[in-house]
């Protein structure tokens, strides 16, 4: 059973479909955030540090000119939706991260974006709030090609560390890989409570 599930994954992951997917899902993601598309380069990342195949340079390429591509539209979106957006209701859960927004960049803009990037609901809410209230699109574009860099690459080569230690075992290297991107997220998540006003991510923005 054990051979069969690694001869379906390695089907996948050395398919002509690999990278067109892989875009696809972290595309998405950046606009409907239901399924964590750094786990997608986590476990590809494992995977080719166990076999070698896919390349990680080729799966963190991927994983950063489609986010960069998901966050600008989701940015364009935002200057669209300007009168929907500032008309929410003041208890609305919208209105509630709208606030958290306005404060955080007052306070601390690049920042705020760059750890936005590995929020997925506090990402797409924060991004469409830039884009209506016109915040500089020069200023958001630089933030977020930093914040994408650094998520792409420690989601790529956690997953390729973890791989990389058991190569005999692909499974294992799997398993491995997305458990230290579980505990890279939950370092991360430390970080973020400790320099920013996290709390009011979880409980406001994460259920927007």
């Amino acid at each position: 059973m054990t051979h069969q599930i690694e001869a379906w994954i390695e089907l996948f992951m050395s398919s002509a479909w690999f990278y067109p997917l892989t875009a696809t899902m972290v595309f998405l993601d950046c606009l409907i955030p239901f399924f964590p598309s750094e786990s997608i380069l986590t476990m590809a990342g494992a995977w080719s540090g166990s076999t070698g195949s896919p390349n990680i340079w080729g799966i963190i390429g991927v994983g950063i000119a489609f986010a960069m591509l998901g966050d600008n539209v989701c940015y364009l979106l935002g200057t669209r939706f300007v009168q929907f957006i500032r008309s929410a209701p003041p208890k609305s859960k919208l209105a509630a991260s709208m606030r958290w927004v306005s404060a955080n960049m007052k306070k601390r803009a690049g920042f705020t974006i760059i750890i936005a990037r590995f929020i997925p609901w506090g990402r797409l809410v924060l991004t469409l709030s830039l884009g209506s209230m016109r915040y500089p699109w020069r200023k958001f574009f630089f933030f977020d090609t930093i914040g994408v860099l650094i998520w792409a690459v420690q989601a790529g080569f956690v997953g390729y560390l973890g791989g990389y230690v058991v190569q005999d075992y692909p499974l294992a290297g799997l398993a491995l890989g997305l458990t230290l991107g579980a505990l890279v997220g939950v370092a991360i998540d430390k970080v973020h409570a400790r320099f920013s006003d996290y709390s009011e991510v979880r409980s406001g923005v994460s259920r927007a």
